[in-house]
């Protein structure tokens, strides 16, 4: 066996045994485990099951999680096509911070989100606060379903925006030409001719954001408003966490669990190919203006509505924390910032800002050390396997994390409290968490490479080791960079996992933030929310200088 299979057996192995020990090995321990206040009795039994799938307040609970997910993701699409109508064809200055500042959202951390969300359309925000200057009566809307609805297309329309501005981007143009000469209208050519050579990309963003939506758990736990709005994800927590009641939480885990395999599989189905038309020539937006065209006042209009929504509720976290309400009146303060800085005698803060940061760093090396093994085991593997390969490792991406945390929850009270730190512990699971997203970026930029360029190197008489060194690793070294800071990234502000396992020994960002807004310290939760907003913008300007690849833009290489 030549060192090149070594290697590809030897890391490719060491990721399956991390995947199989560290994320199904914990599923299936809980799923096939016992209740721990029924020693003996299995926690999965038949009659658990037909008792768990025949309570109508259960399959009610079911009907609203794919209800909410469904309008949720449609609702996404809704408000990103135009967005990505205009970026498929005008370019205007500041189109790539446009582009940057209009993805954040959807790096930031769930509860961050929320958190704005209050701040901008709660009772007491921004909204409400701009209607009573105006003389309107004001609107409570955030408890309900329409919060939830709001919070979920605000945290996914970065990601349909993506999608299918990079598919519409590179439809060739002649083709909308072509119909406007023969009379047809934008409506007509947007109904008989895009929507079909969108639909892939739309499926695909609809897919992915139903997905997300049914694993929502932060912005259902603090906006759902009650029982009324109670979901899947949200159920599995109190039943395991609050109630104990483990069989029924590990039947609604399978099922769950069922879900999210059937989704992924769809997904993957779905992926758009890599389209084979050349791009259209960019118009550009600030001449169209001069020319009062009514399409670039359209598309101006949209580009200012969408910076506004991206924008507004994170500028609301922004301003509630340098103010403090005293004596009746907001004063400008940097109260919070001095409390959260040991400034006022409380380091709580500097000690959960060491921890985020150094398992979010510990959790994308373990990410890019398996992704490494899994990229060379998918990459040597045959068409008939590939498929399942795939399913297998980007598994994590559907599966409910409250469900992987429960199951971590459990094995660690069982065998490994006393044995292995809890820091430990949190950082190998963010690690096979954000594993399937590095993946993501680096395959397509790996399948790019040439396989001819390893013979070429051996009739050169090079090595292995200096084909690696001088070939492959600066051909995928902005990949390789994109794909380490967004696992960071995506690190820093998991909270649903860490939420179900973590301790007072373990505290995070995110975590601060969850439990200031249990207390109502808004001024608090804004202050550490700038923290990480800071943080996620700073990693996605690294995430895009020099980068040749990109996680939504799979098809996209080299020149």
């Amino acid at each position: 066996m030549t060192p090149e299979r070594w290697a590809v057996w030897g890391l490719g192995g060491l990721a399956v045994s991390a995947f199989i020990i560290g994320f199904y090995g914990p599923i299936l321990h809980f799923l096939a485990g016992h209740d721990p206040l029924n020693p003996g009795t299995p926690a999965l039994s038949w009659g658990i099951l037909r008792e768990v799938f025949s309570d109508s307040w259960i399959l009610g609970i079911l009907g609203f999680s794919l209800f909410q997910a469904f309008l949720s993701a449609v609702l996404s699409i809704l408000v990103a096509l135009p967005g990505a109508w205009v970026l498929a064809h005008y370019d205007f200055p500041g189109r790539r911070w446009f582009e940057h500042l209009t993805f954040l959202p959807f790096l930031l951390p769930t509860i961050l989100v929320v958190l704005a969300m209050v701040l901008f359309f709660g009772n007491r925000g921004w909204l409400n606060q701009a209607l009573g200057w105006l003389g309107f009566p004001q609107i409570q809307f955030l408890y309900s379903l329409s919060g939830i609805l709001i919070a979920h297309v605000f945290y996914n329309v970065p990601l349909a925006l993506k999608l299918i501005s990079a598919s519409w981007t590179r439809l060739s143009g002649q083709y909308e030409q072509a119909a406007q000469m023969l009379g047809a209208n934008a409506w007509r050519r947007f109904r008989t001719l895009l929507l079909p050579l969108l639909l892939s990309s739309i499926t695909s963003s609809f897919a992915a954001i139903f997905l997300l939506c049914l694993n929502s758990f932060a912005i259902l736990l603090v906006l759902g408003g009650g029982p009324k709005h109670t979901t899947l994800e949200v159920l599995i927590y109190q039943l395991a966490r609050i109630e104990l009641d483990i069989p029924r939480a590990a039947s609604l885990s399978l099922l769950q669990s069922v879900l999210a395999i059937t989704l992924l599989s769809l997904l993957l189905q779905l992926r758009p190919p890599a389209p084979k038309q050349r791009p259209a020539v960019l118009r550009n937006l600030g001449a169209e203006l001069q020319g009062k065209r009514p399409e670039a006042w359209f598309a101006l209009a949209v580009l200012l509505a969408l910076t506004t929504f991206a924008l507004g509720p994170l500028l609301a976290v922004l301003v509630d924390s340098v103010r403090v309400f005293r004596h009746g009146q907001w004063h400008f303060s940097f109260q919070a910032y001095l409390d959260l800085f040991g400034f006022r005698g409380n380091t709580r803060f500097l000690g959960s800002l060491q921890n985020s940061f150094g398992i979010a760093l510990g959790g994308a090396a373990l990410a890019m050390t398996l992704g490494c093994g899994t990229l060379l085991l998918i990459l040597n593997s045959s068409k008939r396997t590939r498929p399942l390969l795939e399913g297998a490792f980007l598994l994590p991406v559907a599966l409910s994390t409250v469900v992987f945390g429960i199951a971590w929850f459990h094995l660690y009270q069982r065998i490994l409290d006393g044995q292995v730190a809890l820091v430990w512990v949190v950082v190998a699971m963010h690690g096979l968490l954000v594993c399937p997203y590095w993946l993501r970026i680096m395959l397509p930029a790996a399948e790019a490479v040439p396989r001819q360029w390893l013979q070429v190197s051996r009739l050169l008489g090079h090595t292995t080791g200096t084909f690696l060194r001088r070939v492959l690793l600066p051909w995928l070294r902005p990949s390789l960079a994109t794909a380490f800071f967004f696992a960071f990234t995506l690190s820093l502000g998991e909270l649903n996992a860490i939420l179900m396992i973590a301790d007072d020994t373990v505290q995070t960002l995110p975590l601060e933030i969850y439990s200031a807004l249990g207390g109502y310290r808004f001024a608090r939760a804004s202050a550490i929310g700038v923290v990480l907003l800071l943080a996620s913008l700073f990693l996605l300007v690294l995430l895009n200088l020099g980068s040749q690849s990109s996680l939504l833009n799979p098809s996209k290489k080299r020149s």
